[in-house]
């Protein structure tokens, strides 16, 4: 039975992808979730 194991390289660059896709998760559920009722551009006023 071969048991394939990740070297310390490997498990680093693993752990890097998976953090920054649950980092732009997190922002994506947040920016939707605490989205502004107001617009964000004002007209300017003559």
């Amino acid at each position: 039975m071969a048991v394939n194991k990740l070297t310390k390289q490997e498990q680093l660059v693993l752990g890097i992808v998976l953090g920054l896709l649950l980092t732009g998760w997190f922002v994506k559920y947040y920016r939707e979730s605490h989205a502004p009722t107001t617009p964000l551009v004002q007209q300017a006023k003559p």
